[in-house]
C-alpha cells in the first residue's frame, strides 16, 4: 500500500497546485476531513467541501506546493513540503510537515503542521 499511498498523495498535491476543485473532490473520500495547526479560521478539524476549497483558493491569489520528501507506512504518508505564493496581495512562503491517511486510493484525512507565525495564526 505504501507506494500506492504515495501516488495518491502526489496526485493530491498536483490537483492542489492546479487549483482543480473537481479533481480534489474526486481524490477525497466522501467523509474526508482535514486538521490544521494554529488558531486561525482554518485551524482544527473540518470536513472537506467545495466551499472550503473555494475559500482557500480565494484567500491565496497563488500558491504552489513543492514536495521535498515522503515516507509511507501502510496507509499513512508523512510529507515534507514548502509553499510559495501570494496571500492577500503579499508574498507568502511556508514549510510544512503533513500526515495523510489514504483509504481506498483516496485521501481520507490530512493533518497539516506549518509555521503559524508566517501565516498570521
Amino acid at each position: 500500500m505504501s507506494a500506492a499511498a504515495k501516488s495518491v498523495v502526489r496526485a493530491y498535491y498536483d490537483a492542489l497546485n492546479r487549483r482543480d476543485i473537481d479533481a480534489l473532490m474526486a481524490i477525497y473520500t466522501d467523509d474526508a476531513r482535514t486538521w490544521v495547526a494554529g488558531q486561525g479560521a482554518f485551524a482544527g478539524w473540518h470536513p472537506v467541501s467545495r466551499e472550503a476549497l473555494a475559500a482557500f483558493f480565494e484567500m491565496f491569489e497563488s500558491l504552489r506546493f513543492t514536495l521535498l520528501d515522503m515516507t509511507a507506512q501502510g496507509d499513512r504518508v508523512a510529507v515534507e513540503l514548502e509553499s510559495e505564493g501570494t496571500l492577500r496581495g503579499a508574498p507568502y512562503t511556508n514549510q510544512y510537515h503533513n500526515l495523510v491517511l489514504v483509504r481506498g486510493e483516496r485521501v481520507a484525512e490530512l493533518k497539516e503542521y506549518y509555521d503559524t507565525a508566517r501565516a498570521g495564526g
